[in-house]
Parts: structure tokens; C-alpha cells; sequence
């Protein structure tokens, strides 16, 4: 289970040190692609791989194949450096609106990371925050 909010930042070449307690749990098999509301998300292989088993139909309707193309031209496998740090594609970097040299918010999403632009994420985060009890009554089933 991923959990917490971690800002690290960005390096020139668009590097980025993942914090230990999820590099621990992202084993070989993890990917970075695009994840729901234009962030990079860590797919664990368990994950990545049920995303792709949904995936698989040979006859695919245009929202799974917009899915799908979108999902693995994204992608490049999550390998950590002697640094603890992945590689961002500066095509990852463009879609997430990532700089180098800039702060990055690093999140734990219960089965997932997401790697998000540290401006969007607080602005997202503020305002989720501020309907959390909005949030919670509308999707917490109640006895």
C-alpha cells in the first residue's frame, strides 16, 4: 500500500529520487506511464499487468483502443539508479507539465504512485481537501 506525500526535486536530465519506502514495494515488472488526470502514475507489475490483460481483446472499441495506445506510448519501465532515482521521458515531462530543475510531489495512491507537477498538485490537493467531507458522504457507503 502506497501512502504520503513526498516534494523532490526534478535534476536537469529529469531525474527524480523516489522515496525508499515505495522503491521497496516497486519490484522489477513496475511501469511510468500516464495515469488519470494528466499525471504520471507507477504501476506496480501486478497492476500493470491487469491493466493490460483488459487490454488485450484483438477487436478493441475506440475508447479501449485510445486507452490502450495512450496508456503504453507513454510508458517506460520504472528502474531505479544507484540514487534511488527513474528517468522521466521528456515526453512524460512535457504531458505532466514537469520541469527539470522544478519540485515534484511524489504520492502514494493505495495500489499506485503518482508523480505529479508540485503547482497542479497543490492546487488539486487544496481543493479536494476542501470537499473532503463533500467526497467522503457521496462515495463512503453508510449501514
Amino acid at each position: 500500500m502506497f501512502a504520503g506525500t513526498f516534494r523532490v526535486r526534478v535534476d536537469e536530465k529529469g531525474r527524480l529520487a523516489i522515496p525508499a519506502g515505495f522503491r521497496k514495494q516497486l519490484t522489477e515488472g513496475s511501469y511510468i506511464s500516464v495515469g488519470q488526470d494528466n499525471v504520471l502514475t507507477i504501476y506496480p507489475p501486478d497492476i500493470w499487468e491487469s491493466l493490460g490483460r483488459q487490454l488485450q481483446d484483438p477487436l478493441l472499441g475506440p475508447e479501449q483502443r485510445a486507452l490502450s495506445r495512450t496508456l503504453y506510448s507513454k510508458a517506460v519501465p520504472c528502474e531505479f539508479d544507484g540514487q534511488g532515482r527513474v528517468m522521466l521521458s521528456q515526453e512524460q515531462r512535457r504531458m505532466a507539465a514537469i520541469e527539470p530543475r522544478s519540485t515534484a510531489a511524489i504520492i502514494g495512491n493505495g495500489v499506485r504512485v503518482e508523480i505529479w507537477a508540485e503547482e497542479r498538485w497543490n492546487s488539486y490537493s487544496d481543493d479536494a481537501l476542501d470537499r473532503f467531507t463533500e467526497f467522503a458522504d457521496k462515495v463512503i457507503n453508510r449501514p
